[in-house]
């Protein structure tokens, strides 16, 4: 018997030893094969919405763990024959919801599972503000900033796909958008900051429903918020977006507009929604410069921009009458007075804006250049060297000033205030000392006549920002602050900026 006892003994010894080697995956049921109940402690853990790591015990050995959730990582950290420590590492939750998952402990065949609950994001409450008109708000946004080649950065042929993701944010420029960017921005003057942003392109999870990336989402509205904590006023938009709606006005079918209508209103009833709680800070811009060049292109994107209004009034609460912001054809001033000549209709009274864009002349200011760019900008500005004395005098101050009449005598005297979502110029470094001096004095200039002269006809004007300092040579770069050591890289149009702001009179 002795013998017999013995052996018993040793076969059960091996057979624990087994058990307690194996992985939980060997057994789809362990739960039911279970000899008793754990001495887990504590058998709940919690997380915030940020998650973190936290720790239990297994006491009476040396005990095997799995995560039973994606979301939650399980590490051993120490433990001996009496009892086991584990970390439980818990992902930040961007889904939105609170949510459970478990862990499952396995000691010589007894299981226990330890419940994981995270929270939620917090949702702001649903309170309603009190919504000032748009011509009352928009005498308090001057000047503007963008945060140019940031969230719109994206990948050609990634339209309706996820495929660019978080990293679309340093796909263009390499500075991650921090408080602390957003407050030096604030500390040089500026009161809004345009945030333009791709959606389509790169960031839907679902082609058939047009469901925009959670994450992706997420990390916008963070965005937003640095500039609401800031006390700035945000617009953000749809920007070209890999060109899904800004291109199709080739094609003005019934079928093509009813196309490109359902798309708009699926992407702004979603962001409609993440910020319906959002105060009057916050204004949304259904586009950025839409390719409409005659009247039958115009009116289809008057469908588009209607699509646009109705889908975010009706998400309710504060979208009911928060300011809303359409974009002329192209944002091409000449074409936006010829062909808008009737507003998309809108159940708030007195909340739209019209938006157009300013980069005249197109060889000063970079955007077209075609192998003759012009380094000077204003009458007293011209330089006496010919290899530098380039100069369009009819695209000067007085054809600005008068361009921009014509924007305040069709909307802004009508009660619809106007965005110039961007407006800028390239600095060159030209190389030779006197010219230099004329080029910077015209940047200067530019800026300082934008801005005064958009003031003075109830224009919110927004100067573009790429965030690339590192140019050496006359090719040109838009870049006003260098994001990477918050700092002013364009000296000439910080100033012309601010002088600019000082001089002009917002129109009674």
């Amino acid at each position: 018997m002795k013998k017999i006892s013995s052996f018993l003994t040793l076969i059960l010894a091996l057979s624990s030893l087994v058990l307690c080697s194996c992985s939980d995956d060997d057994n789809p049921n362990p739960l039911a094969e279970s000899n008793g109940v754990l001495d887990v402690s504590p058998a709940e853990l919690s997380f915030g919405v940020d998650g973190g790591t936290a720790s239990f015990t297994v006491n009476g050995g040396t005990a095997f763990v799995r995560s039973e959730a994606d979301w939650l990582t399980v590490v051993r950290v120490s433990g001996n024959s009496k009892s086991s420590v584990f970390n439980v590492t818990c992902a930040e939750n961007k889904a939105g919801e609170e949510r459970i998952g478990t862990v499952l402990a396995n000691l010589n065949g007894a299981f226990e599972r330890i419940t994981v609950t995270q929270a939620g994001k917090v949702t702001p409450p649903d309170v309603e503000h009190n919504f000032r008109q748009a011509s009352a708000i928009a005498k308090d946004m001057y000047p503007g900033w963008n945060l140019g080649n940031t969230m719109e950065g994206n990948i050609n042929g990634e339209n309706f796909t996820n495929n660019v993701g978080l990293g679309g944010e340093t796909a263009w420029q390499s500075t991650k958008t921090t408080q602390a960017v957003i407050d030096f921005v604030k500390a040089q003057g500026f009161k809004s900051v345009r945030i333009p942003c791709s959606w389509v392109c790169g960031h839907i999870t679902n082609a058939n429903t047009n469901t925009i990336d959670p994450e992706w989402m997420a990390r916008v509205r963070e965005i937003v918020d640095y500039c609401i904590n800031a006390g700035l006023y945000v617009v953000l938009n749809d920007h070209y977006d890999g060109g899904w709606i800004e291109k199709s006005f080739a094609d003005v079918s019934d079928a093509n507009i009813q196309k490109n209508s359902q798309i708009m209103k699926d992407i702004w009833t979603q962001i409609a929604n993440e910020f319906k709680n959002y105060d009057e800070h916050l204004l949304f811009a259904g586009l950025n410069e839409p390719d409409a060049t005659n009247q039958a292109q115009t009116d289809a994107l008057i469908k588009y921009e209607q699509a646009f209004i109705d889908a975010v009034r009706a998400t309710g609460s504060n979208n009911e009458k928060r300011i809303l912001i359409v974009q002329g054809p192209g944002t091409d001033i000449d074409r936006t007075t010829q062909y808008y000549k009737t507003m998309p209709t809108d159940i708030a009274e007195g909340r739209l804006m019209m938006e157009v864009h300013y980069y005249t002349p197109p060889q000063f200011t970079g955007v077209w250049e075609n192998g003759n760019p012009f380094y000077f900008w204003g009458s007293d500005n011209q330089a006496t060297d010919d290899t530098y004395k380039k100069f369009n005098s009819t695209s000067g101050e007085n054809a600005m000033l008068k361009l921009f009449q014509k924007m305040k005598t069709n909307f802004a005297d009508k009660g619809i205030p106007v965005i110039l979502g961007e407006y800028g110029a390239n600095w060159r470094n030209l190389g030779n000392e006197d010219a230099q001096k004329k080029h910077d004095a015209s940047i200067k200039l530019f800026n300082k006549c934008t801005v005064q002269y958009a003031i003075e006809c109830g224009i919110v004007p927004f100067v573009w920002d790429i965030n690339v300092a590192n140019q050496n040579g006359t090719d040109g770069i838009m870049t006003v602050i260098n994001r990477s050591n918050l700092s002013i890289f364009c000296t000439p149009a910080m100033e012309g900026i601010k002088e600019g702001v000082a001089a002009g009179k917002w129109p009674n």
